[in-house]
């Protein structure tokens, strides 16, 4: 029995594992690369239409991949009590996206001069949301814990219908509730963690990737990113990618986003600003060909945040951009006995 096998062996729980921080990896990869793209406007370039098009048949799936697989370790959180469960989300959750949207106030010179300022900055309104999202979602789960989460999310995505509907296009709300459906729906998954895992390794999922292939090529062309009527392409897409990860996952060529997956924060809250810098720098300079300054703002948004993710693993100081610490009791030593 291998090691990840042995780790499935634990009944009914949801372990981490490798081929969920791969995806989870490639996820933010995609993010990345789409801010390469959207960030130009910033700096007055056009965005190269090769990584646009790119970025565009992947619109439709990688927040939702994002947040099913944090909702896929929701059960497992849950199951630490209510003291751990919220002590941990104020540490790692809430702490970075108040941490970072300060951040974000200095480097874009936003408004914070007075209170609705500040409150329109933190409603989910920088790049942060979804770090705001994901917050929001835990302490609504921890209200609804006893409840089906398959039904929660069937609940949840009768609102996103009805809030598309009054809102069109990609508002704060209308995302909010879509992307709550995936997340719940992750939950659920997580709650029956081996029929999950018997479904996403059947041969049958490949289908899912033909469908979510096609999908992907269709609604490029169109705003349909926070639009819950293309649900089923979207779950297609994360079934089929949820299988392919676990196909995958140990190859030589997984190592990068496999970390870039275990250290998805550091990435995350890092890549937006170190881009903009980055183009902001360039031009500067006199380079204004959009190809090369978005290729080279996603290495250097890559490579600060590899920086970062090693620098805390070894400094404490670095470690609380992203985490408050957990502070322990010091262990008393029992004394020998005579």
């Amino acid at each position: 029995m291998t090691e990840t096998n042995r780790t499935e062996a634990g009944a009914g729980r949801t372990p981490r594992q490798s081929w969920m921080d791969l995806l989870r990896g490639l996820a933010i990869l995609l993010v990345v690369a789409f801010h390469s793209v959207t960030i130009l406007n910033r700096v007055d370039l056009p965005p190269p239409a090769w990584l646009k098009e790119i970025s565009d048949f992947f619109a439709l799936y990688r927040m939702p991949t994002l947040m099913f697989l944090s909702g896929l370790l929701l059960p497992q959180s849950l199951k630490k009590g209510s003291a751990v469960y919220f002590a941990g989300k104020v540490r790692s959750v809430w702490w970075p996206y108040l941490l970072w949207s300060a951040v974000t106030a200095v480097v874009f010179a936003r408004d914070v001069s007075s209170v609705s300022a500040i409150l329109s900055l933190l409603n989910g309104g920088s790049y942060l949301w979804f770090l705001y999202f994901v917050g929001l979602f835990y302490v609504f789960a921890y209200l609804v814990k006893s409840f089906n989460f398959l039904l929660v999310a069937v609940a949840i995505f009768g609102i996103a219908v009805l809030v598309s509907f009054g809102s069109p296009g990609i508002v704060v709300h209308t995302r909010m509730f879509h992307l709550m459906t995936y997340f719940f729906l992750g939950a659920f998954a997580g709650r029956h963690w081996n029929a999950f895992l018997a479904l996403i390794d059947r041969r049958e999922s490949l289908f899912a990737a033909a469908a979510a292939a096609i999908g992907g090529v269709c609604v490029a062309y169109f705003d349909v990113k926070s639009n819950p009527a293309f649900i089923a392409l979207t779950l297609a897409f994360v079934i089929a990618a949820c299988h392919l990860s676990r196909k995958v996952a140990g190859q030589r060529w997984t190592h990068l986003p496999n970390y870039v997956g275990r250290n998805s924060l550091k990435f995350y809250v890092s890549h937006f600003p170190a881009i903009y810098l980055f183009d902001v720098m360039a031009v500067r300079l006199g380079v204004t060909t959009a190809d090369i300054v978005a290729v080279a703002s996603m290495i250097f948004a890559l490579s600060v945040g590899l920086m970062l993710s090693v620098a805390s693993e070894r400094s404490k100081v670095v470690q609380l951009l992203f985490s408050i610490p957990k502070f322990r009791k010091p262990s008393t030593a029992r004394p020998a006995s005579a």
